[in-house]
């Protein structure tokens, strides 16, 4: 079988910024052999902090691992360094450490922010969808605003997504993720796509929260048409 190293390593490569992955036996093997023997790190409400009540000596070796790899992994979404997020992710499962849900979205945050959809998609073949960490609405949200972020957007992909992560993996979209297709719409002036997302929203009871209108204001009409539908 095809490391997830090597198959990341590949898709890495066509970027002339992309660093080198190096080849490792597959990752999800690895990690769930990894359940039975590693905790996952105890982490704060920004994924980042230590045990609780106590610093570094309360900690297993790869708890302290995971931290510090979650830290450089927040560092490469705010740089947007794809190939490197990836590195870091693949030397978790090298290490036999299990990625907790916070590291392994900021990785797959890391290709979507530099515009790597392509590897962001092989990050979630490889970890959510292989059932290594199990996703929630912030992945989707992320791999959703990847896709608009393609040029011209993959609106087919996009909309795809509301109901792949509520069949597939019993995640109910919310106005989280409504509010970047909203944005979206009002960004390039789609009033008919963003009507149809409004009646969804409306069809399956999502309620809007407090960015929905903000989501839209660029736009009168898609504004009006929230308001009236979802009683804004």
């Amino acid at each position: 079988m095809t490391s997830m190293a090597a198959r990341f390593s590949r898709s890495a490569a066509s970027s002339s910024h992309a660093s080198r992955v190096s080849r490792s036996v597959p990752f999800a093997h690895v990690a769930r052999r990894a359940r039975a023997g590693v905790s996952r790190a105890v982490m704060d409400g920004a994924g980042l902090g230590t045990a609780a009540g106590g610093g570094d000596e309360l900690l297993s070796e790869a708890e302290v691992t995971l931290r510090d790899v979650t830290r450089k992994l927040v560092d490469c979404r705010r740089r947007k360094a794809a190939a490197n997020a990836v590195d870091l992710l693949v030397s978790l499962g090298r290490a036999g450490i299990e990625p907790d849900l916070f590291a392994a979205t900021t990785c797959l945050g890391a290709c979507v922010a530099s515009g790597k959809q392509d590897l962001a998609l092989k990050v979630f073949e490889e970890v959510f969808q292989k059932g290594v960490v199990r996703p929630d609405e912030v992945v989707f949200a992320e791999l959703i605003r990847g896709h608009l972020m393609c040029d011209p957007p993959a609106w087919p992909r996009a909309t795809a997504l509301l109901s792949r992560m509520r069949e597939q993996h019993d995640v109910t979209p919310t106005a989280l993720t409504y509010n970047i297709l909203l944005a979206k719409c009002a960004d390039d002036n789609e009033l008919e796509r963003a009507e149809e997302l409004v009646d969804r929203m409306a069809d399956d009871d999502v309620a809007p929260d407090k960015f929905t209108l903000d989501a839209v204001k660029k736009r009168r009409s898609i504004r009006s048409y929230a308001k009236k539908m979802l009683m804004l």
